[in-house]
């Protein structure tokens, strides 16, 4: 571990660490990002108009959503009343037809209408049972409108953005430099989930719309974690990270090996079969292998053709593993990311489930795990990013196991 000490003491830490946070603050009162609402010319919000905006689409969001409940049983309704009239019509030319055939039992076209409008109007009052039966459905079905305001947790984070950012200069005055510390860190993961929240709601359209104020708060929220938490701490919280999502989705693999044996038996033993347990071993090994990249990552257990590498010594192997970071790991996953976005996005706005009647109904989440694989990995890089540049420092003997070191 690298003390504080080791980094060169608090005092630059702290003023810089206080100096991002100033620019966190004097930025969220700059324009963040230009917005079109509605059929209205686009306007351009800071980070206290995004706080108002985001509160009032919460509103919005549920509104709409009553409306569009509303509308679709009027629509219903609508069609249950069509129905009707279209059953009446047909009643009375039944009726009609059956008077003439009456008065023309020998008629062979006064029988064929009798037959062609009776059968009509039964027909017609068929359908009125079934409109009756789907507005009744419809009408009884429960609709989740409470979780709209689960989006309140967007302006929320907006919100404690430039709060905690204000906590940090409040804590140095009050000589309180681990508690600054940790609201500059705050500040910085809120800024960040802030915009990744927003880029995966939106899409990569959004980049286009951040402003100058939105770009630096973005930067700025980078930038701080390490600052305040260090290289060595930022690092050893991704480890965390990674470490517990590792160990937890690494009893997959005894899943797997369970559902296969149970599949087996009940297809050559007992003859039976089951799609869902078939399709839960395809989750199970996506998540698997997706999830746990970055735990792999850490312990330095992908796949690595190398000549040179292993043997090197370990300032080289550092400048290896920041280029290796920066110049091939981060665009490929930003690649990823950009390829892998609409794609999940479009999963989400149906809720994809399986192609089979009696399959999985959570593709979506399945799709999901190609952003959490390039989160985890970037975010893994990053620590051995950090840790290669305090061994270029002379601040660490190596990297940790992903460079075969020791952690």
């Amino acid at each position: 571990m690298v003390s504080e000490n080791d980094t060169g003491g608090g005092g630059w830490r702290t003023k810089a660490t206080v100096a991002l946070a100033v620019v966190v603050l004097v930025c969220f009162f700059l324009p963040w990002t230009s917005w079109q609402r509605g059929d209205a010319a686009p306007e351009s919000y800071t980070g206290l108009g995004v706080l108002g905006l985001s509160f009032d689409a919460v509103g919005e969001s549920h509104a709409g959503a009553v409306a569009t409940v509303q509308a679709e049983l009027q629509r219903r309704h609508d069609e249950v009343g069509k129905a009707e009239q279209k059953a009446e019509e047909a009643r009375q030319k039944a009726a009609a037809a059956q008077a003439e055939l009456e008065a023309k039992p020998d008629d062979s076209r006064a029988k064929r209408d009798a037959k062609r409008w009776t059968q009509a109007a039964e027909r017609a009052a068929q359908q009125i049972v079934d409109r009756k039966a789907e507005l009744a459905r419809a009408q009884e079905e429960k609709h989740a409108f409470w979780t709209h305001y689960l989006f309140y947790i967007y302006p929320l984070l907006v919100l404690l953005l430039p709060l905690a950012a204000l906590a940090t200069p409040a804590f140095v005055l009050l000589g309180r430099r681990c508690a600054a510390r940790g609201a500059a860190t705050l500040a910085g993961v809120t800024g960040f989930l802030l915009f990744l929240s927003a880029h995966i709601w939106f899409g990569l359209p959004l980049l286009g719309t951040i402003g100058l104020g939105g770009w630096l708060t973005l930067a700025a929220a980078l930038l701080i974690v390490p600052v305040a938490a260090g290289l060595e701490g930022t690092a050893d919280a991704i480890d965390w990270i990674n470490t517990r999502i590792g160990l937890g989705v690494a009893w997959l693999t005894l899943f797997m090996v369970l559902v296969q044996f149970i599949l087996v038996l009940m297809r050559y033993v007992f003859g039976i079969g089951s799609i869902m347990t078939q399709e839960s071993l395809i989750y199970a090994h996506g998540f698997l292998f997706m999830i746990v990249a970055g735990y792999t990552l850490m312990q330095g257990g992908h796949v690595r053709v190398d000549i040179f590498y292993r043997s090197a010594p370990a300032r080289r192997k550092a400048v290896v593993d920041i280029f290796g970071v920066f110049a091939l790991l981060i665009p490929v996953c930003c690649l990823i990311w950009a390829y892998s976005l609409p794609y999940v996005v479009s999963s989400w706005q149906i809720l994809e489930g399986s192609r089979e009647t009696s399959g999985i109904p959570g593709i979506f989440l399945l799709k999901t795990s190609m952003l959490i694989f390039v989160v985890l990995v970037v975010l893994q890089g990053i620590a051995l990013a950090f840790r290669s540049m305090l061994v270029l420092a002379g601040l660490r003997e190596d990297a940790g196991p992903a460079t075969g070191g020791a952690h």
